[in-house]
């Protein structure tokens, strides 16, 4: 049975034998942890008195396969929750993944992993001890009833010292709870800015404010400490006398039961007996005391997962299609960045038939890397729609007809790998694409002068490529696989000379070999063969139309101007 809410999706059936399991296993280890106090009231009350060491030696016996057998249980149980923890991660691992590619599509969070660190936090706390202390809460009353038959004023005693121990820690969780997440937020903004900083540390070293910018993460840092330290001092009193009150707590167990004993209502095994029995009762609340933080942590990693998980779309399978051929059509086109509630686009209307070259030039904030992204599929639009070959861009699997596309954005990124795993992105080997892919790009000679050639080791503690290295490499990934739809946003950014040439000689083949090309520039030389023109001001189509009637004496291009 699938758990369907707003595009969440999990399979309860996934873990459901699990907790099953768990829950038997937990059963059986309280069950058994019942041997040791018994133990101890036979062998006060009837070895000591009887001197029997036949019965010392059988119990003796008995007693330590009964823990063998809990040790064997117990293991059993931290191995279920390992896989429960295991399962889970991999029920939700693909989802999240989509998760996060649309955050980062949507713009989203600074740091686009987290949602990915919160599964992990998830994961890791449901192999953690805690699950099983929670399941152990459930058995106290049984330790409770035990400590009752024994005598009804130690199950009194028990009850209302483990009632106020639980009091005095739901006190201490509900100090916590106001700032932990508070703390933690505090943190992630401090790495974010951080990680802004580090990414744009050149040009702050070179005009003098990397100082300050690393004045201002350290700040933020401190914020967040400072609310720990708030947080430490104010459940710390509180978590002193829970510890105090535990203590005497033991002390008073005992002494009530040594004097029922010299009353004559209970054994004298009965003392040993009751305290093993009150502090195993009391062993799963210390633990979930001593990881309340943690475990508010993972509550709020599975909130901000859940909330993520239920912002997606149900994803459905959709038929495979034909090749593109790489028509292009905008209808009325209204669209804006996700997440922004102010219309980048506004009522964009052409169409770019296959095979043709479209050029798209305006001022900046034009729009026209939006209209780009758009005409992919990467964003959807407002209203109206981007169709290729008819189909609307922005629901295809972009999976399976990627490869028939070709992107170069105006900042290109790369990923930590070889330059040959960038240029086939990420598919398997493919020497001669890859080779032709380089050469059609103008990168060939220079990627074989790199230490390892196509092999060379980039990002991280890879390769360091200068901006037209990596802007001639992902040329080289967007020609790979002789994509039917290209589009190019300020391509020749960062190009020397030899590279204006490259790009210059991939355009001609692109068009040579009727692939629907659209390039973004400022530089008339690209767009100057191209088939057609359109001018975009202030996300509406100012000019387009056949690029001779721009070039003509007294031009008359079709114009669309949206009100």
């Amino acid at each position: 049975m699938s758990n369907r809410r707003n595009g969440f999706t999990f399979d309860p059936d996934a873990l459901r034998q699990p907790v099953r399991n768990a829950i038997l296993g937990s059963l059986c280890v309280n069950v058994l942890t019942l041997a040791t106090p018994l133990y101890m009231l036979v062998i006060y009350d009837r070895v000591m008195t009887s001197r029997s060491e036949a019965t010392l030696g059988t119990i003796t016996i008995a007693t330590v396969a009964t823990l063998a057998l809990l040790a064997v249980l117990d293991l059993f149980r931290n191995i279920v929750f390992a896989k429960a923890s295991a399962t889970f991660y991999a029920e939700l691992e693909a989802r999240v993944y989509a998760g996060c590619r649309r955050w980062a599509l949507a713009g989203g969070s600074a740091r686009r992993v987290r949602p990915l660190e919160d599964l992990e936090a998830v994961r890791a706390f449901l192999g953690s001890p805690t699950p099983a202390a929670l399941l152990d809460v459930l058995f106290v009353p049984l330790f409770l009833m035990v400590l009752w038959f024994m005598h009804q004023m130690l199950g009194f005693m028990t009850a209302m010292l483990i009632g106020v121990i639980v009091v005095l820690a739901l006190v201490n969780k509900r100090s916590l709870t106001r700032v932990t997440e508070k703390s933690v937020e505090q943190f992630r903004d401090a790495c974010d800015y951080a990680e802004a900083h580090w990414r744009q540390v050149e040009a702050s070293v070179a005009m003098g404010y990397a100082a300050r910018g690393e004045q201002r993460a350290a700040n933020a840092n401190r914020e967040a400490i400072m609310a720990q330290i708030l947080a430490a001092s104010t459940t710390g009193s509180v978590t002193s006398v829970i510890k105090g009150i535990r203590q005497g707590s033991q002390i008073l167990i005992i002494a009530t039961a040594t004097y029922l004993a010299l009353e004559g209502e209970v054994t004298m095994g009965a003392i040993i007996a009751s305290s093993i029995l009150f502090s195993r009762a009391l062993q799963p609340i210390d633990q979930l005391v001593g990881s309340w933080k943690p475990l508010l942590q993972t509550r709020g990693s599975w909130k901000r997962l859940k909330e993520m998980l239920d912002s997606l779309p149900q994803t459905q399978r959709r038929m495979p299609l034909a090749t593109p051929r790489g028509r292009v059509d905008l209808v009325e086109v209204v669209a804006s960045a996700p997440g922004n509630t102010e219309m980048i686009l506004r009522g964009v209307n052409f169409s770019v038939a296959a095979g043709e070259a479209l050029g798209i030039i305006g001022a900046s904030g034009s729009g026209k890397s939006t209209l780009a992204k758009v005409i992919l599929g990467i964003w959807s639009s407002y209203r109206g729609c981007a169709r290729i070959d008819g189909a609307d861009a922005s629901k295809l699997d972009h999976d399976v007809v990627g490869r028939h596309f070709g992107y170069l954005p105006q900042a290109v990124e790369l990923l930590p790998g070889t330059i040959a795993d960038n240029i086939r992105r990420l598919g398997p080997d493919d020497p001669l694409g890859v080779i032709q892919a380089a050469q059609l790009a103008g990168a060939h000679e220079m990627i074989l002068g790199m230490p390892e050639g196509y092999d060379t080791v980039i990002g991280q503690r890879g390769f360091a490529l200068s901006g037209g290295q990596t802007q001639r490499i992902g040329l080289a990934r967007a020609l790979y696989g002789n994509p039917q739809l290209v589009i190019f946003d300020e391509p020749d950014a960062d190009l020397d000379e030899l590279g204006e040439r490259a790009l210059a000689g991939a355009i001609a083949e692109l068009r040579k070999r009727r692939a629907t090309t659209i390039i973004i520039s400022h530089r008339p030389a690209l767009i100057r063969p191209l088939d057609k023109l359109l001018v975009l001001k202030n996300g509406q189509v100012l000019q387009f139309g056949p690029m001779e009637e721009f070039q003509s004496p007294h031009p008359q291009p079709a114009v669309r101007v949206v009100q």
